[in-house]
């Protein structure tokens, strides 16, 4: 085995890594304005980690972030990817910190997946999931607090 194929087997990253991650770095967004979709992103400075997700998950890209930081972001949005790996993987590979985000995350997926978010009712339950995510907690919690 040559250097640089050790070198690439010594980089695969397990499960248990990805989950420990993911509850730091990584985001279930939830978008519901005009339009309804759902992403999945892990931002890092290091693109080599975030080139290794997208290998482990076989979906998604890696790109830089806009606001010039020098950091990347793996991002997966097609809902066919965030229904068929992203949210299988969560569900058996749980998370701590952001558990209750991404269970909102799942279900506004399977509604998307559905096609339930193009009637009145699925877009309302995805709204309403989309103010239950922690980030939007955040948000109100700035927000109630700068009126003080």
């Amino acid at each position: 085995m040559s250097a640089d194929n050790q070198q690439v087997t010594e980089m695969r990253i397990s499960s248990d890594y990805i989950r420990g991650f993911v509850d730091g770095e990584g985001c279930f967004y939830i978008l519901a304005s005009r339009r309804i979709a759902c992403e999945f992103q892990v931002s890092q400075k290091e693109r080599t980690v975030l080139d290794e997700m997208q290998r482990f998950f076989g979906c998604g890209y890696v790109k830089p972030k806009y606001d010039r930081s020098g950091t990347h972001v793996f991002v997966v949005k097609r809902i066919a990817d965030l229904a068929g790996v992203i949210v299988p993987f969560f569900k058996t590979n749980l998370l701590l910190v952001k558990r209750y985000d991404f269970e909102c995350f799942a279900e506004a997926v399977e509604l998307q997946r559905a096609r339930a978010h193009l009637t009145r009712e699925g877009r309302a339950r995805i709204i309403e999931l989309k103010s239950g995510t922690s980030e939007t907690l955040r948000q109100a919690s700035a927000h109630k607090a700068g009126r003080r």
